[in-house]
This record gives C-alpha cells, structure tokens and sequence, in this order.
C-alpha cells in the first residue's frame, strides 16, 4: 500500500477534487450573496472569498496534480499550484494575495470593509 502522505502533501481522487471544486464554487456563492455595504457582511464575504480560493486551488492541484496541500504553510499551496501547467500563470501569485489577507479575513477583530478590498 502506498502511503498517501508525502510531508504534508496527500494524493487525491478525482472525486475528491470535485468535492473541493463544489465547496469553492459553495463559498464564492454565499460570499457573493452576502456581499452588501454592511461593513460586517462584507468581512464575511471576504472570509468566505478565502475560503473559496484555497478550495479552488485545492481542486485545481487535485485535478491536474493527483495531488494537494494539506499543510499550515500555505506557501507549500501556491508553489504546489506552480506545478500546475495554467493558462492564467498568474494563479499562484494571485493565491499567494489572498492568503495573505487570510488573517486579517478570518482572525482580525477589525472588519473588512469594501472599501478595504
């Protein structure tokens, strides 16, 4: 049996990948739903977005990759999606963006507001 673990890297199956690929697009819905003026819908519409993000990638390496992130260190996310051969190169540095309002989005005590985004 081979191990599905290699660091914090695990296989995946396609179904699996699909799984993601329907909780990013589940995410980026509610997200857009809940997006209005109030500064507190708003942050949750962003920690949503987030959440979106790393399913999506999660889905993309899963697809392409047989593989993903399974890691805090969500640099090994980004350079994982690099191995993806992309239309849009710019997929990682732009999961890299994202992540990096990950704190601010899901942890702050200061909201997120629009005009912030």
């Amino acid at each position: 049996m081979t191990p599905r673990h290699s660091g914090r890297v695990v296989t995946c199956s396609p179904a699996e990948s699909r799984a993601r690929r329907d909780q990013a697009r589940a995410f980026l819905d509610v997200a857009e739903l809940v997006l209005t003026e109030d500064r507190r819908e708003a942050h949750v519409a962003a920690a949503l977005a987030v959440l979106a993000g790393v399913a999506a990638a999660d889905a993309i390496c899963g697809f392409s990759l047989g593989k993903w992130s399974r890691g805090q260190d969500h640099a090994q996310a980004a350079s994982l999606l690099g191995e993806v051969s992309l239309k849009d190169l710019t997929l990682p540095s732009k999961l890299r963006r994202l992540l990096a309002d990950k704190d601010a989005a899901h942890y702050s005590s200061s909201l997120i507001t629009l005009e912030k985004g």
